[in-house]
């Protein structure tokens, strides 16, 4: 049996034009009624006119940045900001290949993205020459990216190419992966063949289902401490709502995975917080790792993730539903659509409320300033509660993170909404995906950069002024990539001093260089103030790194020096 694609996106309604229409306005068109009003970009010559007709587009912004690992990461953050799709759009080869690293990020971390590429023409492929930007052969670039996208197609069949554009644009959205779509420079205005629309459909098995959620509720049933955890599958598939339910009527302890913050309303009174392993809040780790049985919906188990050796976990007593299969016990169930899954759970007659259940245990008491600021240099810890206390006077803004121990800092903040690279653990991603976040979101983020992150692609920075966003980026720069140096100290973990606060302002940016606590809590305040991108440097002791860092690198993943 087949489901049929069943999303709750409305479409947006666009003008058609009179008659067949060009391969860009059909896919425009597509992409509009798909709710995409925002494409990331950098223009090249293979794809030059593409980007003009989408400049050119009613009702979509076509914005462009200076590094095409950039354009990857602001498409991550408008997909996860809206829960839509996130489009970024650049050249054929030395573009699209430059853009590989972002794109995996969104494979990963199963972020709906399309990648829409140029391509050489019939003519120039035809030759028999090479053509510039073109690695071994002109299907290299494809084969590539059908590593990291679940669907490719080269649109470059006039019969068949509205086909390929409507399939690539519902199994993004349906599988929340990435898809490619590579145009050639001399199909973008030639008349397609609208053929018959068909709606997709993908399998799934009536019976894996209903015998996976049976199986499921005979395990609940007994059990006197359940554990249900929350991963990002929930929030790419907007299912909260659904798994709210589900923890209600279960009685079901929740926690999230660090991917899947923010996902369950944390003021609710059977969330607990976030599992990260050895570096959860004191409470959350025995809730999981004493539980006696776990259902674990859409969740990623891995070492950054959960914070977890496999060995932690009972896997006889775990019921994991992710990528459209159940995994209990040693039984595996195949084609199992997570909301199916959980719609049979709810289906449950009985429900199973527990009288054992004790609320918001092991909820995080975060760390916060008190009135009066820390004296002396500022230290990590003492940078987060100044954050929290700015969140708590100001009203919580969605935190943005890049990688190292800045995306370990947000486990100590306190707020429901963090985007960052929290399994993959990709450098460069908080800039670049905080822009995007605020251009399709109009919500200002907060971004948490190490210095190594910000030099990958903190100069995206610039282009926050020209699009009129004012991120408040709060940059730890300790001279080193600290993350790796707690794994294993070595000199070649220094990096150069940039001046950030200079060179921020020479982009047009507010900017502060903050060496105290006090210094901190002025240039938020003064941050917020400002209609402007707000860079605020802030000056830390090599070696002093946050709690959970410090946790998770001496018991998860620490890589040893070598022997001898």
């Amino acid at each position: 049996m087949a489901t049929r694609l069943d999303l709750e996106t409305p479409k947006r309604p666009v003008e058609r034009p009179v008659g067949n229409p060009t391969l860009a306005r059909f896919l425009l068109d597509q992409l509009a009624e798909a709710g995409v009003e925002t494409i990331f970009g950098i223009p090249g010559d293979f794809i030059l006119r593409l980007c003009q007709v989408i400049d050119e587009y009613p009702g979509i912004h076509f914005r462009t940045l200076s590094h095409e690992p950039g354009v990857g990461f602001a498409a991550c953050g408008a997909a996860r900001g809206t829960q839509g799709i996130g489009v970024a759009c650049v050249t054929y080869g030395a573009g699209a290949l430059n853009m590989v690293n972002a794109v995996a990020t969104a494979y990963a971390e199963k972020t709906p993205m399309i990648v829409l590429t140029g391509g050489p023409s019939q003519d120039e492929r035809s030759r028999g020459i090479l053509v510039h930007h073109q690695v071994k052969s002109f299907e290299s670039q494809l084969k590539v990216f059908g590593e990291v996208t679940h669907y490719q197609a080269v649109l470059d069949d006039p019969q068949t190419a509205a086909e390929k554009i409507r399939y690539a644009i519902d199994v993004c959205r349906l599988f929340s992966l990435p898809v490619y779509l590579e145009v050639p420079r001399d199909m973008v205005d030639r008349e397609i063949h609208l053929s018959p629309v068909h709606q997709l459909e993908v399998p799934a098995s009536t019976g894996a289902v209903e015998e996976a959620a049976a199986e499921i509720l005979r395990k609940i049933g007994p059990a006197r401490r359940p554990v249900l955890v929350v991963g990002v599958e929930i929030h790419r598939q907007r299912l909260a709502p659904l798994a709210v339910r589900l923890a209600e009527k279960l009685g079901l302890t929740v926690v999230s995975t660090f991917m899947g913050r923010g996902t369950f309303p944390d003021d609710h009174p059977q969330y607990a917080g976030v599992y990260l392993g050895p570096a959860s809040p004191p409470g959350v780790r025995e809730l999981v790792e004493e539980a006696d049985f776990l259902l674990m919906l859409g969740a990623l188990v891995s070492d950054t993730n959960m914070g977890v050796r496999l060995s932690a976990i009972d896997p006889r007593k775990v019921a994991l539903a992710v990528s459209r299969t159940v995994a209990l016990g040693y039984h595996r169930y195949e084609n199992v659509p997570l909301h199916r899954l959980i719609e049979h759970l709810l289906a449950d007659p009985e429900g199973r409320p527990r009288a054992d259940f004790v609320p918001n245990r092991g909820r995080r008491p975060f760390m916060r300033a008190d009135d009066q600021p820390s004296e002396g240099p500022i230290r990590v810890a003492a940078m987060v509660a100044e954050i929290n206390r700015f969140f708590a006077e100001k009203g919580e803004m969605p935190v943005v993170a890049d990688t190292g121990d800045c995306l370990f800092c947000t486990h100590e903040i306190d707020t429901p909404a963090v985007l960052a690279s929290a399994y993959y653990a990709t450098m460069g991603f908080g800039v670049p995906a905080a822009l995007g976040f605020e251009a399709t979101t109009g919500r200002r983020p907060l971004v948490l950069v190490g210095d190594g992150g910000f030099q990958m692609t903190g100069q995206e920075l610039i282009h926050a002024v020209r699009w009129g966003l004012k991120p408040i980026v709060v940059l730890m720069n300790n001279g080193t990539w600290e993350m790796l140096q707690s794994f294993l100290p070595t000199d070649y973990n220094r990096i150069p001093d940039w001046h950030y606060a200079e060179v921020a302002r020479l982009w047009g940016a507010a900017s502060w260089q903050v060496r105290t606590a006090g210094d901190l809590r002025v240039a938020l305040g003064e941050a917020l103030q400002e209609d402007r991108p707000a860079l605020i440097e802030v000056l830390l002791a090599p070696g002093d790194i946050s709690d959970t860092l410090y946790t998770f690198t001496r018991n998860v993943g620490t890589t040893p020096p070598p022997a001898g």
